[in-house]
């Protein structure tokens, strides 16, 4: 039997490029990395990247369809690395209600602006030594 979903808002699905760095305590940004969200709701994402997040706060940020930037700051909930070496991320939204819903809106926006199109992604090659052979899929 599948278990009731607890959450406060909905998930919609997205497959959007967005970009996070680590946040120290003076929210000075230290690493950027690129990832795909996979899913967004109101006051959370879940991205999927190469890398492991290990600060508790980040702050994400992606390009809309009119090359406006957007930027929300996030805490990390989980951290999970699948079967594939790719690990998949939750994260809590922290910014104002207004920031977290234009950001989640601008987001679902771009996904559903280029559905039909190909899409910009990051793929793994395949399993090797070197945890980050990748390819760029072009737009």
């Amino acid at each position: 039997m599948k278990k009731a979903d607890r959450r406060k808002y909905p998930r919609t699905k997205v497959f959007d490029p967005i970009s996070y760095s680590f946040v120290d305590s003076n929210t000075n940004d230290l690493v950027e990395h690129i990832s795909v969200a996979l899913n967004a709701s109101q006051n959370g994402l879940q991205i999927q990247t190469f890398s492991e997040i290990q600060s508790k706060h980040i702050r994400l940020s992606f390009v809309d369809i009119g090359l406006n930037t957007h930027e929300v700051k996030g805490e990390l909930i989980y951290c999970t690395k699948q079967q594939s070496g790719i690990f998949k991320i939750g994260v809590r939204l922290m910014g104002t209600d207004a920031e977290n819903v234009n950001f989640v809106k601008q987001l679902v926006q771009f996904y559903h602006y280029g559905n039909n199109r190909s899409r910009a992604g990051i793929i793994q090659i395949e399993q090797s030594a070197q945890p980050n052979s990748i390819d760029m899929i072009e737009i």
